[in-house]
C-alpha cells in the first residue's frame, strides 16, 4: 500500500490520538510503578552517634510555660567556683590513657575569668598534629539543677544521658565536627567538655575521663563563701564569751595598751 502525505498526517493523528486516550485511562505502566516505589524512597532515620558510648535518649518533661521556667531559676544552683589549674581538677590522672596514645604530648593550661582549658598536643608523621582538650566552664551548663531537663535537650538529638551523667543530675551533648569531636558535660552548676582530632582517641575514653573529673569536682567541700571560717562564731554574737576569751589568755590590754591581771 502506498501512502501520500495525507495519509501520513492521518496516521500520525491516529496514533496520538491513542496515546491520550491511554494516558487519561490511568493504564500507563509507569506510573503504577512510581506510585508504588515512592514510599520506600524516604530516608531512614540515621543512629545517632552517642549509641556507641552506650548513650540514651532524653527524655522527661521540658520546661516550656512561664510558670516553669521560673520555677527553673528559683532551683537553680549556684554556679561552681572556677578551678585554679589543670592539676587542682585532677584530669590529668583520668586522661592517662588518653594521652599515653599521644607522640610526645605538650601539656598547655589555659586560665581565664570564666573557662579553664587544658590540652595535650603531639605529633605524629602519618596523622600530623594530635590534639586532645579539656575545658572546664562553669557560666555554660544548660542544666539548672540536678535532674533539670533543657528544652533544647528534648528537641536536639545531639543530647543523651549515660548512667554516670545520670548519677550527677546532669545530661551529655555529642559534639560532632569535621575536625574535632567529643563530648559535653551539662552539670548542675559546671560544664565539662572534651574534644580530640586523632582516631587514635575513642569518645567513649574521653567521656570516661571527663566524667570521672567531674564526679570528683562535684563532691567537693562546699563553695568557698560558704565553709565554716566564713561564718562568725558564736563569741561574735555574745559580748560575754568575746570577754572571756580576752580573760583567758592571761589578762587584757588597759587603755595605755598595759596588760592588766
Amino acid at each position: 500500500m502506498r501512502f501520500v502525505p495525507r495519509d501520513v498526517s492521518r496516521a500520525r493523528w491516529a496514533v496520538g490520538a491513542a496515546v491520550l486516550a491511554l494516558a487519561a485511562t490511568g493504564c500507563t505502566p509507569e506510573s503504577g510503578s512510581a506510585s508504588e516505589e515512592s514510599p520506600s524512597a524516604s530516608p531512614a532515620t540515621p543512629t545517632p552517634a552517642w549509641t556507641a558510648v552506650g548513650g540514651e535518649a532524653v527524655t522527661g518533661p521540658a520546661a516550656t510555660s512561664d510558670t516553669a521556667q521560673a520555677e527553673v531559676e528559683e532551683r537553680r544552683v549556684d554556679a561552681a567556683p572556677l578551678p585554679v589549674s589543670c592539676a587542682a581538677t585532677g584530669i590529668e590522672a583520668h586522661m592517662a590513657g588518653v594521652i599515653g596514645q599521644l607522640e610526645e604530648p605538650e601539656f598547655t593550661e589555659v586560665r581565664t575569668e570564666t573557662r579553664l582549658e587544658c590540652s595535650w598536643a603531639g605529633f605524629d608523621p602519618d596523622e600530623g598534629s594530635e590534639v586532645v582538650m579539656v575545658t572546664f566552664a562553669p557560666e555554660k551548663s544548660l542544666v539548672a539543677y540536678p535532674g533539670h531537663v533543657p528544652v533544647k535537650a528534648v528537641r536536639d538529638p545531639a543530647f543523651f544521658t549515660t548512667d554516670a551523667v545520670s548519677a550527677m543530675g546532669g545530661l551529655a551533648e555529642w559534639d560532632g565536627g569535621e575536625m574535632f569531636s567529643g563530648v559535653k558535660l551539662h552539670l548542675p552548676g559546671i560544664l565539662v567538655s572534651t574534644t580530640s582530632n586523632t582516631p587514635r582517641v575513642e569518645t567513649r575514653e574521653l567521656l570516661d575521663a571527663a566524667a570521672a573529673t567531674a564526679q570528683e569536682l562535684l563532691a567537693e567541700g562546699p563553695q568557698p563563701d560558704a565553709t565554716p571560717s566564713a561564718s562568725p562564731g558564736p563569741e561574735a554574737a555574745d559580748p560575754t564569751l568575746q570577754a572571756d576569751q580576752g580573760t583567758a589568755g592571761g589578762g587584757r590590754p588597759d587603755g595605755d595598751g598595759a596588760e592588766k591581771g
